[in-house]
């Protein structure tokens, strides 16, 4: 748990937050530091603590779950977009077997239930579904006193992040509280937020076009995966005369290859530059100074390039929820949908040497961008901190249950 220090003067003022996710890739953590980040802005923020549920979990479950869904991302991910379609059911359908598991993973995870910040806050704001379930029924029994936010970080609200425990929860879009309300939750408690960028990606101004040297960025995420080592390559091979920076994450395998590359392709007749990039705060400013961003469609990557109005090309979404996202993206004209690397730099040639319609996905990703979202967010969270809390809505719309 990470705590920020109150501001210089005595007793923190401003609501005490709590943030609470868990340590699978990095879009979880970034989306509650954007909402403590506009709290803050807006004047509203007293103590913020973060908590990570798997740090404080047995090591053996954290290697389970999150190692686990990493490796079968990377070798099993049409297992892992089928187990996505068929538990994407309510949870008041739940079988006995499920609420069993509910309770085996209650008392495994008993450090987080019992975690200090959870029962000191005004307000605790879950970014992930893991700890939005685990808060969800603490909620609901009155073990968490403090209204309890959600916070929807894909595109479709999946239905393990719906729970009758929330008192509010914040989706992308009116389809994604379509889909929340058909799910079973009080559409009083549904908000149309956007999914929370840093503010800063708000305040960025975007490359104008035509501007300097193409320039294109490639990501794999805070984790660096997905075919980003062949995808540079290829466009190393099939671009000219352009700027090609990879940002590798905290993947460290990835990159040293890069570097290496990078030093391999010096002096090259095509003219290209390699720039590489590891861990970084400053996406805001890699995504501004970029013509084209090539990357998996992870939610919160794809949400801050719409802040922008940065087209994308997209690699190899995983099935189930990236698989959404991408199908949305193309859809709505801010983005093409790349097989495999040698397919994603034709791609990104063919954009780049067609000016009208590098503007046209511009002008489709900006207007469904929402730069403002985590400001949004910051105002559902003051409001259910003001609202009085004697009941809280249950997932069954029209049910209510005792919050005391």
């Amino acid at each position: 748990m990470r705590h920020d220090a109150p501001e210089a003067g005595g007793a923190p003022r401003g609501i005490a937050t709590a943030f609470c996710g868990a340590s699978v890739g990095c879009g979880h953590g970034r989306a509650g530091l954007a909402v403590r980040d506009a709290m803050r802005v807006r004047g509203q923020l007293g103590q913020a603590s973060f908590v990570d549920v798997l740090e404080l979990a047995p090591a053996w479950f954290t290697r389970t779950y999150r190692d686990g869904y990493l490796r079968a991302v990377r070798h099993a991910p049409r297992a892992v977009g089928a187990i996505y379609d068929r538990t994407d059911v309510p949870r008041h359908g739940r079988t006995g077997v499920r609420s069993m598991l509910d309770r085996v993973q209650d008392r495994v995870l008993g450090e987080f239930r019992r975690h200090a910040a959870l029962h000191g806050s005004d307000v605790v704001v879950s970014t992930h579904f893991l700890t939005s379930a685990i808060l969800g029924r603490m909620r609901e029994t009155g073990a968490l006193r403090a209204p309890l936010v959600t916070i929807v970080t894909d595109e479709h609200p999946h239905a393990v992040w719906l729970h009758r425990g929330s008192d509010m929860t914040c989706v992308a879009s009116p389809a994604a509280r379509e889909a929340a309300i058909a799910g079973g939750l009080d559409a009083a408690r549904v908000a149309v937020t956007g999914i929370p960028v840093d503010p800063r990606f708000g305040m960025a101004s975007p490359r104008t076009q035509g501007t300097g040297r193409p320039s294109v960025l490639v990501t794999g995420g805070g984790c660096g995966i997905g075919d980003v080592g062949p995808t540079v390559m290829a466009l190393l091979d099939g671009l000219r005369d352009s700027d090609v920076t990879v940002v590798s994450g905290r993947n460290v395998v990835l990159e040293s290859a890069m570097v290496a590359l990078r030093a391999s392709r010096r002096g090259e007749p095509r003219g290209n530059a390699l720039h590489v990039v590891g861990y970084t705060k400053m996406m805001h400013e890699f995504m501004a100074g970029a013509d084209v961003l090539v990357g998996k469609p992870g939610g919160l990557t794809t949400t801050e390039a719409r802040a922008l109005g940065l087209p994308m090309v997209l690699l190899r979404p995983i099935p189930g929820q990236e698989e959404r996202n991408a199908r949305m993206l193309v859809a709505a004209g801010a983005a093409a949908r790349a097989a495999g690397p040698l397919e994603a730099a034709a791609h990104v040639a063919a954009i780049l040497g067609e000016p009208a319609r590098l503007a046209g996905m511009r002008r489709a990703a900006g207007a469904i961008g929402r730069p403002r979202a985590a400001f949004d967010v910051a105002a559902c969270v003051a409001d259910a901190v003001s609202r009085p809390a004697a009941h809280c809505a249950d997932r069954i719309v029209g049910v209510r249950i005792s919050a005391a």
